[in-house]
């Protein structure tokens, strides 16, 4: 069973993208994967890059993916707003919980884009 949500945080609060694997528990979901779609301001931390999406409580790490490399070597995009798709991995150790890079692209100066919201689709079954 495949699901999607689309997930907004709201005005003047902050989501924590680790409890995303909590609430699909709660929800009755098992899910094997959750892919997420965010757009946020790309910030390039000392060992990786970071995606910082309003209303998130923490930024999202970006580690590995079949675009991370590539995400990687686009420094001019440090600093931009850009829209990432990737698997989510949960927080380990002190770090969040991070994306991989399966593809991005950088949003348009106008701003137009999701809006501020994450879409995330789920791949498992209902409990």
């Amino acid at each position: 069973m495949k699901g999607e949500a689309e997930v907004f945080s709201k005005p003047e609060k902050s989501f924590d993208p680790v409890l995303i694997p909590k609430a699909l528990r709660e929800a009755g979901f098992t899910a094997t994967e959750v892919v997420v779609t965010a757009e946020g301001t790309l910030i390039k931390g000392e060992e990786a890059f970071t995606l910082d999406v309003p209303g998130l409580a923490h930024p999202f790490v970006l580690a590995g993916g079949a675009q991370a490399d590539t995400l990687r070597k686009r420094t001019d995009l440090v600093g931009k707003k850009i829209r990432v798709t990737g698997k989510l991995h949960p927080s380990h150790a002190d770090h969040p919980p991070g994306l991989t890079v399966e593809s991005f692209e950088q949003l348009r100066e106008d701003g137009l884009g999701l809006g501020g919201k994450m879409v995330l689709r789920l791949v498992g079954r209902r409990m």
